[in-house]
């Protein structure tokens, strides 16, 4: 039978091992958006170098979604949709993105596979899943609240820091 848990980031790995399959969750507090392999890649790299990120993903969560924005004249978010993509494109990446960054949480349509579930076993991490095509239901639980690499546009404007309350419904 499952049960709702209501999570806040940062996660302690004794809530995320406490989850079981087909719990419902709703997340509270800032993910990343992760959109692009580069995504993955470029922090990887720079990890492996020992160079900083500019953002926190130890005990954190990251949410492979695609986001539909303005900027506001004030340099504001007016945020519009938060469309989950699919998990599985980062299949190759994942297993060793949770291992250096210490992410507790990956948000995202369509399943991952066995390396990734095993490195999630690992290391402490959980995959909760969205339903597809819900944007409307997601978006407004969410804010955008910044830019993390502002410096690598205008290539691509899909590095974002979000806010989350109450983000849900998530299934493990």
């Amino acid at each position: 039978m499952s049960r709702t848990v209501y999570l806040h980031t940062p996660l302690a790995e004794k809530d995320i091992r406490e989850l079981r399959l087909d719990d419902v969750v709703y997340l509270s507090g800032d993910a990343y958006s992760m959109l692009y392999v580069d995504h993955y890649t470029l922090i990887i790299d720079k990890l492996k170098k020992g160079e900083p990120i500019p953002m926190e993903l130890r005990d954190g969560a990251i949410y492979n979604t695609g986001t539909i924005y303005l900027k506001d004249a004030d340099g504001g978010y007016d945020i519009r949709a938060l469309g989950t993509t699919t998990s599985s494109k980062y299949n190759a990446y994942t297993p060793e993105f949770i291992r250096l960054t210490g992410v507790r949480a990956v948000l995202g349509k369509g399943g991952m596979d066995a390396a990734t579930l095993a490195a999630m076993k690992e290391h402490g991490c959980v995959y909760l899943a969205l339903a597809g095509g819900c944007s409307a239901v997601y978006t407004p639980m969410a804010e955008v609240t910044a830019d993390y690499w502002p410096e690598l546009k205008p290539v691509d404007n899909q590095r974002l820091k979000l806010r989350m309350k109450a983000f849900g419904p998530l299934f493990v």
